[in-house]
C-alpha cells in the first residue's frame, strides 16, 4: 500500500497540508510489524497510540467486567488508528489493540519528529483524528436508532470484505450480538438476497 496515497484522502483542501509536510510526517512514522495475535496497546499503558495500518488488520476493543470483549472498531488496511481519549499518553489507557492478522503499522516517532515541524505534523495528526471521531460518532449513533441488521450491512459498507478475513465472533462483538444470532442474521440476509434478486 503507497502510504503516501492513503494518506492524502483524509485531507481537504481547505487544511493547507503540502507534500513538503506529507514527506516530513512520513519521515516521522516508524514501520511496526505484528503477527497474528499480537498486543499494540494494553489496557493500563500510557503510550498515545498514532499510526497508519499499511496491512492486515487492528481490532480496538475493551473488556467487559464478565469477560465479554467489545469492539469498539476495526483498522484494516489504508485507517488510521487514533486513541481519542488519550492522544497524549498521558493517562492510562481503558482501550486494548491486537492484531487480527499479520500486520504493518507505520506509528509516530515523537524523537524523529523532534519540534521543528510539529505545527504542521499535529495538523495533519488532527485530521486524521477528525475522520476517526467522525467515524465512531455515526457508529455510536447507528448503534442506538438501528437494528441488528442495519448495523451489519453498515458494517459491510464500512469494511468490505473484512467479514470474511476475520473471525465471526470479532464481528459480533463490534455489533454487540451474540456469535449465534449472528450466524442467524446472516443467514437471513442471504435468504432475503437470494428472494429479491431478479431472476
Amino acid at each position: 500500500m503507497d502510504a503516501r496515497q492513503e494518506l492524502w484522502k483524509f485531507f481537504p483542501s481547505s487544511l493547507g497540508v503540502s507534500d513538503q509536510d506529507l514527506s516530513l510526517f512520513l519521515s516521522s512514522l516508524t514501520l511496526r510489524h505484528l503477527s497474528k495475535g499480537d498486543h499494540f496497546l494494553n489496557a493500563g499503558e500510557t503510550n498515545p497510540i498514532k499510526g497508519l495500518v499499511t496491512r492486515g488488520c487492528l481490532r480496538v476493543y475493551f473488556t467487559e467486567a464478565d469477560g465479554t470483549e467489545r469492539v469498539l472498531y476495526f483498522a484494516p488496511d489504508g485507517w488510521c488508528l487514533t486513541n481519542i481519549g488519550n492522544a497524549t499518553g498521558e493517562w492510562p489507557a481503558v482501550l486494548r489493540v491486537d492484531a487480527l492478522e499479520p500486520t504493518d503499522v507505520l506509528v509516530i516517532d515523537r524523537e524523529r519528529l523532534g519540534t521543528a515541524h510539529e505545527p504542521a505534523c499535529d495538523r495533519i495528526w488532527r485530521a486524521l483524528a477528525e475522520t476517526a471521531l467522525l467515524t465512531f460518532q455515526e457508529r455510536l449513533v447507528g448503534g442506538l436508532r438501528k437494528t441488528a441488521a442495519q448495523r451489519y450491512l453498515d458494517f459491510r459498507r464500512l469494511y468490505p470484505g473484512l467479514d470474511s478475513r476475520i473471525a465471526q465472533y470479532h464481528v459480533a462483538g463490534y455489533l454487540g450480538v451474540s456469535p449465534e444470532f449472528l450466524s442467524k442474521l446472516r443467514k437471513r440476509l442471504i435468504r432475503d438476497e437470494y428472494r429479491l434478486a431478479p431472476s
